[in-house]
């Protein structure tokens, strides 16, 4: 595949030599500086590109999405903190045809964690002398907090724990959290890469679900996997629907055309 990428810090340069060891080609690369509002991406820049993979900053996935999409091209989405612009990306993705795979955690690893997480919340819910709580723990340069990752499980909880009414992050220091209230903590620090834990605690033991990524290298893998397999499809997808499409040995695009999903 020919691929561009949007963005050249840490997580472009990962996901660039993932690509080459997969056998891709990195035909563009855009930084801040070179593509002010998606004005970098057009047809002569991308050299022949399909996908466009996306680690930028949450401003940029917006006019990003709307540039590619003109052009045809599908994207991979693995910036957070986007979703007040929602709404304007799926219809931009929609009105064109082309195809959007979004998700705050690229790592198939956290993919199997969350099914796990929403197993264990499932049983828990019948067991109300145990209580739930969630934590996370990234670097000390991520912007959003809680990231999107935990943002996701914490959703995923209170949905299925029918005792809590939502999930609480900052605190006053008098203030106590309501026993409906899941109590999200989280840490910035150092290089963590990042790192997502679940506990369940009870009156006479404690379970801890946890995740924990030794490098940025899964998150990159994950998105060229994505990359590779959104190249022929259309509509707005996240990572659960590759998943599920590889479990069910779902054909390929070019023997079926899969019908557009919204984004949940």
């Amino acid at each position: 595949m020919k691929l561009a990428l949007l963005g050249t810090g840490r997580m472009g340069r990962e996901v660039e030599a993932v690509a080459r060891e997969r056998g891709h080609q990195i035909t563009l690369r855009l930084d801040s500086a070179t593509n002010v509002a998606g004005e970098g991406l057009s047809p002569e820049a991308l050299g022949g590109a399909t996908v466009a993979i996306d680690f930028t900053a949450a401003p940029a996935v917006l006019p990003n999405v709307q540039a590619a999409a003109e052009l045809g091209v599908n994207m991979v989405v693995g910036t957070t903190g986007w979703e007040e612009d929602r709404e304007q990306v799926v219809e931009a993705v929609e009105d064109a045809g082309t195809g959007l795979l979004h998700a705050p955690n690229f790592s198939l690893g956290m993919l199997l964690f969350i099914s796990v997480v929403r197993e264990a919340a499932r049983l828990v819910d019948g067991l109300p002398m145990y209580d739930v709580h969630l934590w996370e723990a990234h670097h000390r340069h991520k912007v959003d907090h809680p990231g999107g990752t935990a943002r996701r499980l914490a959703e995923l909880l209170v949905e299925e724990i029918h005792r809590k009414s939502g999930w609480e992050l900052d605190l006053t220091p008098d203030q106590a959290v309501e026993p409906e209230r899941l109590q999200v903590s989280v840490i910035r620090a150092g290089e963590i890469p990042g790192t997502h834990g679940v506990g369940l605690e009870g009156p006479d033991d404690r379970i801890e679900l946890r995740h924990e990524a030794r490098s940025r290298r899964g998150f990159a893998r994950g998105a060229v996997v994505a990359a590779e397999w959104l190249q022929g499809r259309s509509g707005v997808y996240t990572l659960e629907d590759l998943l599920a499409s590889r479990l069910e040995g779902g054909a390929s695009p070019a023997a079926s055309s899969p019908p557009k999903k919204e984004v949940p």
